[in-house]
């Protein structure tokens, strides 16, 4: 049983972000691995086993000014959970959001003027491709232990195959599992996974 999590649902998914879980919950649908789904919301308990992978999004600062309380009411198991064997995706603000409030990142995020562009990141030699729209001071991706930081929207996990598996390929599966995630078929879902990374990859290249 593979134990997804996702963080404020009904207030982080200003860009589409949300998309991200439920790419890795199809997949892992797909290949046959049982998934059980979570969901926080402001003033509820956090689940009391660590989950293997947990969504924190993108949101207005109307919405953070409403959920911002919570999360620096939840970080220390957050970290807790990350410093072991949690992965987690954090977008834009939210990634922002994380910082001061996790010793894996700086005290504060700078404001920079603002950029709007298709670009191609890098993932320890793997391209990532997506679009930028942030005034933060924050890499385009990043990995800092099992924690991924991006300001890259779409969602990333639907536009780069490659970062979703292994993402998925770090979770707690048995090899046997292991195997059917790596020979999953879904070429109407490939296929257009490789167009859009295509495009994005031309947009960002102009």
């Amino acid at each position: 049983m593979i134990r997804l999590l996702e963080l404020y649902p009904d207030h982080l998914n200003l860009n589409g972000d949300r998309a991200n879980f439920t790419v890795l919950q199809r997949r892992l649908e797909w290949a046959g691995i049982d998934v059980e789904l979570f969901t926080h919301r402001p003033a509820q308990p956090l689940p009391t086993t660590a989950p293997d992978f947990v969504m924190l999004g993108h949101g207005s600062v109307a919405a953070w000014r409403q959920i911002y309380a919570d999360l620096t009411r939840i970080a220390p198991t957050l970290q807790t959970w990350v410093e072991g064997s949690t992965q987690m995706l954090a977008v834009s603000s939210g990634f922002a959001a994380l910082h001061g409030l996790t010793s894996k990142l700086p005290e504060q995020v700078q404001r920079v003027p603002r950029e709007s562009k298709f670009v191609i990141a890098d993932d320890s030699g793997e391209s990532v491709v997506g679009y930028k729209n942030t005034d933060l001071d924050l890499p385009d991706f990043a990995r800092f232990g099992n924690l991924i930081g991006t300001v890259l929207h779409g969602p990333v996990f639907a536009k780069n195959e490659a970062l979703a598996q292994s993402v998925l390929m770090r979770m707690p599966i048995s090899s046997s599992d292991q195997a059917l995630l790596e020979n999953l078929k879904k070429p109407e879902i490939s296929d257009y996974a490789k167009k859009a990374s295509a495009l994005a990859s031309e947009l960002a290249s102009e």
